[in-house]
């Protein structure tokens, strides 16, 4: 698929300040666990701590992040965010114990709640309606080649038992800030409106939760990230503990590149050929073939065809959310609300704090060689969410009816 020639130079600052700011999040962020236990000697309970305020974070002030893009300048937002942002991340670098990373964990939450939605409402204003689907696939693109070439460059110049990527992090953040202060300055176009201003109210929230297809979407989509959040969690830890192919983490390793791999090689073919589905139905198989790809796991990983069919078939079910999810959100927000609902569409990421605990109890109750009452319940449950996002195209389309 072409990139269109209209992308204006607000489109395109995002999509490769989000390139270089992701690859730099990705030489960081993976080994963050491994250097806290080995080099700080932090419990392996404070790690989880860490590890896991930031998606509480994003889940508790999703909707309030949002709500704030709507009411304030998106100019400022846009400029001082990320300022702030990379101040947090050169910090890591400075700090020295639990609370320390345990608070600057919590403003990194803080800041993505904030920024991440005020950028999609700034790609969906700015960009033609025609043309938001492959804006919204060009950044997760960007996203995807940063998580590509990030934990790469991290292992080529051995930073993986150091914080000092985290100061190039902040800083690119810092020069992220800074360019879209220059880019954004004739920004009226996307500045919130009296009007806009006037239609927002206390009640805003309330309007929201009358909205039953946007929040069984969410439901629904929860239980997709639930099963998404075992490829770091539960099969990491079964692939390491029961592989008799090779290395278990070797082999984890390299389902994560081939996870990467697959999403940037088939994503713009996939687009084309998805471009004209109902957006719903898109969703639908995204959570259908995530929950299939555990089934994999239920038959004993003899050669590699087993990690390889779980593997490609994961990946092209995290590809279908990222080549959808953003722009179906889109597409149920009033042009007043975007901000909001992109915000609250965080509200996902409960399936990304729950998945890791629930697999986590699944292992320690049947063992790691039971790959069959792990993967096979893992499967159930994600697919759950097969039938509360069909309930939400169901009220969809009666919506439209009765107009």
């Amino acid at each position: 698929m072409n990139v269109p020639r209209n992308l204006n130079r607000k489109v395109w600052n995002i999509l490769i300040g989000t390139f270089f700011t992701r690859t730099a999040l990705f030489m960081s962020t993976p080994f963050l666990a491994i250097f806290l236990t080995n080099q700080k000697n932090l419990s392996l309970l404070d790690t989880g701590y860490i590890l896991g305020i930031n998606p509480l974070i994003n889940v508790c002030f999703g909707g309030f992040g949002g709500f704030l893009v709507d009411k304030l300048s998106l100019k400022r937002i846009m400029g001082y965010v990320p300022t702030a942002w990379g101040a947090v991340f050169i910090f890591y670098y400075f700090a020295d114990s639990s609370w320390h990373f345990l608070l600057l964990s919590g403003l990194n939450g803080l800041c993505y709640s904030i920024f991440e939605p005020a950028s999609k409402k700034v790609l969906s204003t700015q960009t033609p309606p025609e043309n938001r689907l492959l804006v919204f696939n060009l950044r997760y693109a960007a996203i995807n080649l940063g998580a590509f070439v990030g934990p790469l460059l991290s292992l080529l110049f051995n930073m993986k038992m150091t914080l000092f990527p985290y100061v190039l992090l902040g800083i690119l953040y810092i020069l992220y800030g800074i360019s879209t202060r220059f880019f954004f300055r004739d920004l009226p176009g996307i500045e919130a409106s009296a009007p806009q201003k006037a239609k927002y109210s206390p009640h805003a929230f309330k309007l929201l939760l009358q909205d039953h297809v946007f929040l069984l979407l969410l439901a629904g989509m929860s239980f997709s990230f639930f099963g998404y959040s075992q490829l770091n969690a539960t099969v990491s830890q079964y692939l390491a503990n029961t592989s008799s192919l090779t290395n278990g983490i070797q082999l984890y390793s390299t389902l994560l590149s081939a996870n990467a791999l697959i999403i940037l090689i088939v994503q713009f073919a996939m687009l084309r050929w998805l471009s004209n589905w109902n957006p719903f139905n898109v969703v639908l198989l995204s959570n259908l073939l995530i929950s299939i790809s555990f089934l994999s796991f239920l038959f004993p990983a003899t050669s590699y065809t087993v990690p390889l069919i779980f593997i490609l078939l994961f990946s092209l079910g995290e590809l279908l959310i990222g080549a959808r999810f953003d722009t179906l959100i889109d597409e149920l927000a009033s042009e007043s609300a975007k901000g909001l609902y992109f915000g609250c569409s965080e509200f996902v990421k409960i399936g990304t704090i729950g998945g890791p605990i629930l697999g986590t109890l699944l292992l320690n109750q049947f063992g790691f060689q039971s790959g069959f009452p792990v993967f096979g319940l893992i499967c159930i449950i994600c697919i759950t969410g097969s039938g509360l996002i069909s309930l939400s195209k169901f009220k969809h389309q009666r919506n439209i009816f009765e107009k």
